[in-house]
């Protein structure tokens, strides 16, 4: 096998934030430290926000086997975790991407080595394959193998074309591979380059999305943050105003179409599902808080209307798709897709 390290200019990283080079192990970064800072105490979301969710090593090959070269390999929740693999075929081939996914790795931890088949040969011509960082575990790359006389050139990376904002749904919670979340998916359907800016955990939080919103326009920005206003009462009230502070940041960016997708059904709304998450109770009383911040952010941000477009109702109303009772998995994030596909237009 033969190594490239990450300072190889023949790599290329996917990812927001610039990677220094000049490291042996680079972390893809999709927050600048300022958005730490705003996150200052806040133990879930601001481990959720190290994840390289949505950001992938790119290199044209036509090695017939890849190696992603982990180190750090940290897991933040008891889910299974994956990387991907993803090898662009010709443009008018059906389907376009060749795509393989990793076994679960949430039983390893530190530095590992992940190999998966590209289906290339050597000889043959080169395509641009994208290797996906797991959605929600944290860790940096150390570099790629590929198979021992297999070529390799830099691969040109598009220009993002979509920003999704939002909490661990945009994220990806719960979902193994990164190719099974909604974003991915729909961004691969539409053929539009995307940022994932999700942060498990999250509440409406303007500053941590100000840079990125302002940074670049966006031919489409979605934000979907509120569901985590509904845990404690506290956070009820204030959820409009910050909905609509972060709303306002978004007009302000130059972007051709900014959509909100309100906070998702949850089982607890109609007395279904677990007893709780993670410690946090999911019975009606939760359900009945979901409803309101769910109706306040309705009333505040139609005032936007219609520079800002709202949808909503996107969550299957099936508790079995959602077992944690917040979160589905691929087959609840297919159908979230399908739906916001189906809105969208």
């Amino acid at each position: 096998m033969i190594v490239i390290p990450v300072a190889d200019p023949r790599l290329s990283f996917w990812c927001p934030e610039a990677v220094d080079r000049s490291l042996t192990a680079v972390r893809l970064e999709r927050f600048p430290r300022a958005a730490y800072e705003a996150l200052g105490g806040q133990i879930g979301p601001l481990a959720n926000l190290r994840s390289s969710a949505g950001c992938a090593v790119v290199l044209r090959t036509d090695s017939p086997r890849v190696t992603l070269m982990i180190e750090r390999l940290r897991h933040h929740q008891p889910i299974p975790c994956g990387i991907a693999l993803e090898v662009e075929r010709a443009v008018d081939a059906q389907p376009r991407w060749h795509q393989v996914h990793s076994e679960d790795l949430r039983e390893h931890d530190g530095d590992l080595a992940v190999g998966l088949p590209t289906g290339l040969e050597r000889g043959g011509e080169l395509r641009t394959v994208w290797i996906w960082l797991p959605l929600i575990s944290t860790c940096v790359i150390a570099g790629v193998k590929v198979t021992d006389g297999a070529r390799v050139e830099a691969a040109t990376l598009p220009e993002p074309r979509w920003l999704a904002i939002g909490d661990s749904l945009t994220q990806g919670f719960s979902v193994q591979s990164p190719l099974q979340n909604w974003v991915h998916r729909l961004s691969r359907r539409w053929n539009l380059p995307v940022y994932n800016l999700g942060v498990g955990g999250l509440k409406v939080e303007p500053a941590v999305f100000a840079p990125a919103l302002a940074v670049r326009p966006y031919d489409l920005v979605t934000i979907a943050l509120g569901s985590n206003h509904s845990w404690r009462e506290s956070d009820v009230g204030v959820a409009a105003e910050r909905a609509a502070e972060l709303a306002e940041l978004a007009l302000a960016g130059g972007h051709r179409r900014v959509v909100w997708l309100l906070p998702p059904w949850k089982s607890c709304e109609e007395g279904k599902g677990p007893a709780d998450f993670a410690g946090v109770p999911l019975d009606r009383a939760t359900g009945e808080r979901a409803g309101r911040v769910r109706a306040a952010l309705k009333e505040r941000l139609s005032t936007y209307a219609p520079r800002l477009e709202l949808v909503e109702d996107l969550m299957p109303h099936d508790h079995r798709l959602l077992p944690d009772g917040l979160h589905p998995q691929a087959l609840g994030f297919a159908r979230f897709a399908d739906n916001l596909a189906a809105k969208l237009g």
